[in-house]
């Protein structure tokens, strides 16, 4: 298949996946979600380039790819793309592996080539409590210092082997910029309503209104318009979840086709949120449990291939006001060896979805506000 084909198959296995992670996460978190599928996408496309058999397949499916759409030329063209225009977005990646394991030089090359990946030797065995402080200031470093402690306290231990770890960085100003928050409501639940800052603006927006879902969508450009914020507003204050429920119907490449200039009036309460999920059981959920147990088979990464992957751990930060948006998010996988274990109004005052995408609608962050954190 040529790169383009690829790459088109890339896209919709972002799209598709973003949805099918929400969907999951959303069984078991209740209130607000933020994560970067993006981020995770990266984590599991560099661990499968590890993996082999029935591992390799799970992973494969799991990320809404497959045996003829699987190409890291595309993957290393994405990654290129998302990066190249400008310094908004800064994507990191790198893989850190114990002293005392022989890495495959072709696992190694293939990260750095392809996947912007940068690898490193990390002696877990002697001072493990060292590399976690390591490892927690590459992050910091990566993130514009915004995530701090992914790894907490004993998560690094004498028996990791190795761990993957990829940040993802946004900041960018409003290409409209937001006059400052004045005193409004948001409606937590029809009756439950608290006191937020609402941001306003008065311009044209790229605005749908979808009367069969009952949603309207609404497109927030970033300046120089590589990236954008689309909030997903359900008509009924208590529509949120029979929004969610109707994700299968939801496409945002065919949402932003058919959105169309509106004058509008925008209401926006300002927010900030930051989550750490805990991504083995979701994961396993999702189509890929091998990974986790002692029949995963990641002998493309290290000789006699005997390691599997302990956890993936996520951690995401968004700062949304009048003046833009700063979000940060950091994606970790541990492998541990086999032996060890007039304008229209847009007023959004009540819960909501949005996802920050580039102009071609990849998806980097995904979330939903239930309730106003400042």
């Amino acid at each position: 298949m040529e790169l383009s084909t690829n790459l088109a198959a890339l896209h919709l296995a972002n799209h598709d996946f973003s949805f099918s992670l929400y969907k999951e996460v959303a069984k078991t978190e209740t209130g607000n979600i933020f994560f970067s599928p993006l981020s995770i996408h990266v984590i599991m496309f560099i661990a499968s380039v590890g993996a082999v058999s029935k591992t390799f397949d799970e992973m494969v499916a799991t990320i809404h790819l497959n045996e003829t759409t699987y190409s890291l030329e595309a993957y290393r063209q994405l990654l290129e793309d998302l990066t190249s225009e400008n310094d908004n977005l800064k994507l990191a990646t790198g893989t850190f592996i114990d002293t005392a394991y022989n890495v495959k030089d072709t696992f190694v090359e293939n990260c750095r080539k392809y996947l912007k990946s940068s690898s490193k030797k990390l002696n877990f065995k002697n001072d493990p409590e060292q590399q976690r402080q390591y490892l927690n200031n590459w992050v910091l470093n990566e993130t514009n210092n915004k995530i701090k402690d992914v790894f907490p306290k004993d998560s690094i231990n004498v028996d990791t082997a190795l761990v993957l770890a990829n940040a993802v960085h946004f900041k960018s100003a409003w290409a409209h910029q937001f006059t400052s928050g004045k005193d409004g409501i948001f409606y937590v639940t029809p009756s439950n309503e608290v006191a937020v800052k609402m941001m306003t603006r008065e311009h044209g927006f790229q605005y749908y209104h979808d009367s069969l879902l009952q949603f309207t969508a609404l497109e927030l450009p970033y300046e120089n318009r590589s990236f954008k914020m689309i909030i997903l507003l359900p008509d009924a204050k208590d529509g949120l979840n029979a929004l969610e429920n109707n994700f299968s119907k939801i496409n945002l490449h065919d949402i932003s086709k058919n959105m169309t200039q509106h004058y509008i009036r925008v209401k926006l309460p300002s927010f900030k949120l930051e989550q750490s999920l805990q991504l083995k059981d979701t994961l396993s959920n999702m189509g890929c449990p091998t990974m986790f147990t002692r029949q995963a088979n990641f002998s493309n990464i290290v000789e006699g291939g005997n390691l599997y992957a302990s956890n993936a751990v996520h951690k995401a930060y968004i700062d949304v006001n009048e003046y833009g948006t700063e979000a940060a998010a950091v994606t970790r996988m541990e492998f541990i060896p086999r032996r060890a274990r007039l304008y229209t109004d847009f007023i959004v005052d009540h819960p909501f979805m949005f996802f920050i995408s580039t102009r071609n609608n990849t998806i980097i962050f995904v979330g939903r506000v239930t309730t106003i954190i400042h």
